[in-house]
Order: C-alpha cells, then structure tokens, then sequence
C-alpha cells in the first residue's frame, strides 16, 4: 500500500501502458502540439478544459507519458469501494462551492496532499470549471487550482519555481467514439514570479524579508489583497485556456455562432488538419463576433437563420459536412463513395459480427447514459475490459483449427484492435454516407444553406 498518491505502484505502472494504449485507440487522430512548453525546472500544475467526462483525465495521461495525479469533484468519492478505486488511479477529491460552505471548507486536507504531489514535482491536473459540460466555451473558473498553486509557493518557497500550464482539448464531435482530438499546451505561469510580482514582499516591522514565506499574498489577515491577486490569476489562466481550443462566448448565440462556424469550417474544407481547423475557427469566430459588435441587427437576422437552419437539419439527421455536396464534382464523389461503400460493405459486415461481442454491449451502455457526455467514457471502459477477451475467444479456435501462421495473423489483428476500429470507423461513414444522399432530397434545406451563405457573404 503506497503511503502517498504520489508514490510508485507496481500495478499501476504494469497497467498505464495498457491504458494509453487503448486511449489512443479511442480516436481516429490523436494530435499534441506544444508539449515543449512545458516546463522542467519546476513543479507543474495542468489546467484544462472540461468537455468529455473521463476522456479528459486519459487523454491527459496518455499525452504525459508517465503518472499524473488529478483532482475531480467530491461527490464522485461518496461509495467507500468507488473511492478507493479512485484514490487508486491517483485521483484526490475537491470540494465545489455548490456541494455547501461546510463541505468546502474541508478541502484543506486535500490542498495539502495537492501540495505533497507538487513537491515530489509529480504533475497535477486540475478541470477549474468544477464539471464537464460538452460545449466550445468556458464556466466562470473555481478557486481551487489558486488555492493549490498559492499554498505550494509557499510551501517550497524558493527551492524551484511553480507554474500553472493552461491546456485546451478539441474533439471533433463529443458523442460519438474514435474522433478527432487535440491537446494543445499554452504557455505556463510561473505563479512563484505572480506572486512576487503581484504583492511583492514587504519586511515585517523592525525586521528584513527573510524569503519567499514572507509574502503578505500567502499570509492570513492581509485584507483584500490576497483576493486580488487570486482573481487576477483566475482571469489569466482564463486568458491563457481560451485560445487554445474553439472557443465560443457562453451566451444566447452560442449555438448559432457554433453552426455557422462548422458550415464555414466544412465549405472552406478546413477539416483535414486539425489545427488549421482549430485556428480557421477561432479567425472566423472573432470576425463573427466583431461584426455581431457592428451590425446587430444584420446578425440577430443572420443567427436567427442559423438556427432555424440546424432545427431543419437535426430533424433531417443531414451532417453540417453535407453541405459540401452542393458543389461541382461533389455529386461524382459521392457516387464513386457509395460504390465502393457497397464493394467494402461485406468486409464491414464481417468485421461487425466479429466485434459484436464488444461492439454491442459498449453502444447499449452507452445508449443508457443520462449523461451524454459520458457515453465514450462507457465505451471505453466496455472495450478495455472485453477486447482482451474477444481476443482469446478468436486465438484459440483459431490456433486450434487453422494453421498457425494464420491464427497468429488472426490474433495480431484483434490485439491491436484493427476489426473493432474498422467497425466503429466504418459506421461512421456509412452514417456520413447517408446523411450526404439525404442532403440531394432535401430542397429546403438546400434553400436555407444557400441563404446563410448569401448573409455571411454580405
């Protein structure tokens, strides 16, 4: 039993291969950029976004290489059982403000274990918006990572720096298994040079500074600086996260300006790269907003027309990807897609009945969660702990009846997972497939594409 969260288990590391390499299998491209900037010289805290339950923290762990310990809300350690599995994978609760002032004020305990974590200069990865919530924007960020980040200033003083690493994770789509992900790193803030730089120190009276402890930032009694720079530090991560993903103001036209961005990003075909996806965006979504800033009302029409156009669509199950068919040779492409659909189609189909032991069970879990946010998250965890059996299912009669060149081809295949991507991947464009010859009989929303076009050229 390690003593600290920290520490090495040998389960643990036996297993964090595993685990990364069944992450990365849950993405068709898994992409990140900026990992040199994080820095080395100290301890580290990550602060990202928090968009898809469970995927985040993995992904996050397969992007580290090594262990991190994270921080999730408090509620999910109630269970005895479920919290000892959580403390297991190197998870400390922390307290919301939503959860009461007196379960929050509890959380000293587990700062202080943060801080531990820090001084073994282990990284920790902390979601401040307090919950995961599927949408290109950002809650108001708690207290706590400034909380941590303050308390281990002090707590190492100036034995080596602390610094917060703002991160940003785009998915392609937040429902369905093996998208597209991007972990971007920003750059980090040194906290201990905030500190200084933000209420510098100040001698006690009759007395000289005597080090880092004697900041009246980390000092109790100080009246509202300390507040002030916890606020100034809030808004600088903050500043620092939003960039770093397709960000979208958290309003009443969030969701019209996120449809005109995906129709935008789709006719341009900015939808190869991920982060010329990512910055196509994030120019389109400023230049959306600064006209939203000069011409109002020509935009409360336009907005207005984006969401009668994405109610048309979603009740059509037509993808914003469609509408590129309108275009010339688009109507050749397609025809040539959906012959080859119907070459490939028997080779999906056996790859399907194949993986229906795994392929079923993780989609009807997932078609059960309340929360769709975590319908990958239970896809996941159905194809982590069956593949491994599916896999003995197929070696064994195959070795027993097949010659064992083939059966050990047979087996490399469901080990590395291949029939189960091809199945998951193969649905996914069959469903783009069909979407695109739903889009050919569809007029009116042909009518309404061609007028939002005609606004934004406007």
């Amino acid at each position: 039993m390690r003593q600290h969260i920290q520490d090495d288990d040998g389960l643990y590391t036996f297993l964090l291969p595993v685990v990364q390499r069944a992450t990365r299998r849950c993405f068709r491209r898994f992409h990140v950029s900026g990992w040199e900037r994080v820095p080395k010289d100290g301890s580290v805290i990550f602060v990202t976004n928090h968009t898809c339950s469970l995927m985040d923290p993995l992904v996050m762990l397969r992007a580290e290489g090594k262990k991190v310990v994270f921080m999730a809300r408090a509620d999910m350690f109630r269970k005895p059982a479920v919290a000892r599995i959580l403390r297991w994978l190197r998870i400390l609760p922390i307290y919301r403000i939503r959860d009461g002032v007196s379960a929050v004020k509890t959380n000293s305990e587990a700062i202080a274990e943060a801080v531990g974590v820090l001084r073994d200069r282990c990284p920790l990865c902390l979601y401040p918006e307090g919950t995961h919530r599927p949408k290109h924007s950002l809650l108001p960020l708690g207290k706590g990572v400034c909380h941590i980040a303050f308390e281990a200033v002090r707590d190492i003083g100036d034995k080596w720096p602390v610094y917060i690493v703002p991160a940003g994770i785009e998915y392609s789509d937040y429902f369905r298994f093996r998208p597209d992900m991007e972990l971007q790193i920003g750059e980090p803030i040194n906290v201990t040079e905030f500190v200084k730089k933000s209420l510098p120190l100040t001698p006690p009276e009759g007395g000289e500074a005597s080090g880092g402890n004697q900041s009246p930032l980390l000092q109790e009694g100080q009246g509202g600086g300390s507040a002030r720079a916890m606020n100034a530090l809030r808004e600088r991560i903050a500043e620092g996260m939003r960039p770093l993903f397709t960000w979208i103001p958290d309003d009443d036209d969030y969701d019209a300006i996120f449809e005109l961005t995906k129709l935008s990003a789709a006719a341009q075909k900015e939808t190869s790269s991920l982060d010329r996806r990512r910055d196509y965006n994030q120019s389109f979504i400023a230049r959306l907003l600064a006209w939203r800033e000069a011409e109002s009302e020509a935009a409360r029409q336009l907005f207005a027309d984006a969401l009668l156009f994405k109610k048309e669509r979603e009740r059509a199950r037509v993808s914003v990807y469609s509408a590129r068919i309108g275009r010339s040779g688009a109507k050749c492409s397609l025809v040539f897609r959906t012959l080859l659909a119907l070459v490939l189609l028997p080779v999906w189909l056996a790859c399907a009945v194949v993986c229906l032991p795994v392929w079923f069970p993780a989609e009807l879990l997932a078609a059960k969660a309340k929360d769709a946010a975590w319908r990958n998250t239970r896809r996941f965890g159905i194809c982590f702990v069956l593949k491994p059996l599916l896999t003995v299912m197929v070696a064994i009669p195959a070795f027993f009846f097949l010659p064992w060149y083939i059966a050990l081809f047979l087996t490399a295949l469901f080990f590395l997972c291949l029939p189960l991507k091809a199945t998951y991947d193969g649905a996914e464009r069959l469903r783009r497939l069909l979407s695109d010859w739903r889009w050919l009989f569809r007029p009116r929303l042909r009518r309404l594409y061609d007028r939002l076009r005609s606004l934004l050229t406007e």
